[in-house]
């Protein structure tokens, strides 16, 4: 009795792993996003940060 080799999975393989490349490289895009906005939105902070120290400069004073 011979053995049957098992049936050829190939493009099923290719196209998973095409949609899955396609669904990394989306994350990707979508973590270099939010890193651009995280960093837009702390240098925004310093410069609220920087503005309010300037406007009223004893609110960071302690009493003595």
């Amino acid at each position: 009795m011979e053995k049957s080799s098992p049936p050829c999975h190939c493009s099923y393989l290719y196209e998973r792993i095409k949609r899955q490349e396609e669904a990394i490289a989306q994350l990707v895009d979508i973590i270099g996003s939010t890193n651009r906005r995280v960093y837009e939105l702390d240098q925004r902070q310093h410069g609220v940060e920087h503005q309010i120290v300037r406007e009223h400069p004893t609110i960071l004073q302690t009493t003595t």
